[in-house]
């Protein structure tokens, strides 16, 4: 049960409490993500995260890295219209 420590989950862990977790690369664009993205969108890319690419089950850190580039991409051009 989350508790609001560190180990809650990777969302949690790299956003707010700043730890290094999948890659530096991959962390940032979480920290990226999260800093652009709406409550909802936080809390999709928490689940996603956590159920898809959970280091538990060993994810496919390039697939992530690609996925977190899209979503990234889309939410800076999202951004900028108006």
């Amino acid at each position: 049960m989350p508790n609001g420590k560190p180990g809650d989950g990777p969302f949690s862990d790299i956003v707010v409490h700043e730890l290094d977790y999948y890659s530096p690369a991959i962390d940032a664009l979480v920290r990226e993500i999260a800093a652009m993205a709406s409550e909802q969108q936080r809390h999709e890319l928490g689940d996603l995260l956590y159920f898809k690419f959970n280091p538990i089950h060993e994810p496919d850190l390039q697939e992530l890295e690609r996925v977190l580039t899209e979503l990234r991409d889309k939410l800076s051009g999202a951004s900028g219209k108006g």
